[in-house]
């Protein structure tokens, strides 16, 4: 039997709609999602980048300088602020390895006159980092949210806050981690100093008879 001629119009419709479906899942879709996960990250530097860096909480000022042995040569950092003294790399990589790879959960919308609800009025913490090419960024970490998995923060914040309250300003959910990262005493941020060996006493030579 036949099929009439609408039919096979509506199944040459059909199979061209699955075709561009396809065609939007292998190419298009993708490119949504990697722009999606673009989004989610806080920052998009990478830390090797950093050259210099500060920790201000309501209790210190901390600043930090990445050092180089050779010009080009493998480098260090040294703690410049409230003393000098050689820096704990471990430490150093885990807060800019944060910062440099950390991502958002989500984004949500406050007016300025809402910062002291999310502890952004009085942050706990700000990290500024400045890079190889004179770039800074600034991270405010605020209150811990409800579930006290995340801190809210802002990225790179403006300087003054709007003179309109009711203006939006996007704030972030960021991991715990932060905290951990950028609340540590003193001791944790400078080096270890190597432990020092104590020279074995040489035993005092036993008299002779001769000269007892």
């Amino acid at each position: 039997m036949k099929l009439q001629k609408n039919t096979l119009v509506l199944i040459a419709v059909a199979l061209s709609m699955t075709g561009l479906v396809a065609l939007f899942e292998m190419q298009v879709s993708p490119k949504q999602e990697a722009a999606k996960e673009e989004k989610q990250k806080i920052f998009a530097f990478n830390s090797d980048r950093v050259q210099f860096f500060t920790v201000k909480t309501p209790e210190k000022i901390l600043t930090f300088e990445r050092v180089y042995a050779t010009k080009g040569g493998k480098s260090s950092w040294e703690m410049k602020l409230p003393v000098q003294a050689h820096a704990s790399q471990a430490s150093v990589d885990f807060l800019l390895d944060r910062l440099a790879t950390g991502k958002s959960d989500r984004t949500i919308n406050i007016t300025a006159a809402q910062l002291p609800e999310f502890g952004l009025d009085q942050p706990q913490a700000t990290v500024t980092v400045k890079l190889d090419n004179q770039e800074t960024h600034r991270l405010v970490l605020g209150k811990t949210d409800f579930s006290g998995r995340f801190l809210y923060a802002q990225a790179n914040p403006p300087e003054a806050p709007p003179q309109n309250s009711a203006e939006n300003l996007p704030v972030l959910l960021v991991p715990f981690d932060f905290k951990n990262a950028t609340q540590r005493p003193l001791s944790e941020w400078k080096k270890a100093e190597a432990p020092k060996t104590e020279k074995p006493q040489k035993p005092s030579p036993t008299p002779s008879p001769e000269n007892q």
